[in-house]
């Protein structure tokens, strides 16, 4: 068995989904309904969905909580990518902390649309 997917609940399906296009390198594969699914690509077999929370499942999404229950991580080949990807994502405004060495790695933390919790980063040993 392998992870086929990893689906983001966001009540602004739209807005994260364009944030991980625009700055995160995501192509899109498909969109259903209006803002209500959107299946994206990165290329090295990681599929990415952004939609809405299901309500009859009990679902819900990290702005109606009001916290963050979880983060995702990227990994990057080259400690100066995550400098250049900091400095890129840093005009969007979104809220972000400085990269730092933290566990073993150069990373930075940024919150997305959607309230989700965003790592970039290096570890030397990956």
């Amino acid at each position: 068995m392998r992870l086929n997917h990893l689906d983001l609940h966001s009540p602004v399906v739209a807005e994260t989904a364009t944030f991980f296009l625009d700055h995160l390198g995501f192509t899109l594969v498909e969109t259903r309904g209006k803002d209500a699914f959107y299946r994206l690509a990165d290329g090295a077999g990681m599929v990415l969905v952004i939609s809405p929370p299901i309500a009859k499942l009990g679902g819900g999404d990290q702005v109606s909580l009001g916290a963050q229950t979880y983060h995702i991580g990227f990994l990057l080949p080259e400690r100066s990518q995550v400098e250049n990807a900091y400095r890129r994502i840093l005009p969007s405004g979104i809220r972000m902390t400085e990269p730092e060495e933290r566990h073993g790695a150069y990373v930075f933390y940024m919150v997305i649309p959607g309230n989700i919790l965003v790592e970039i980063g290096h570890r030397p040993d990956a």
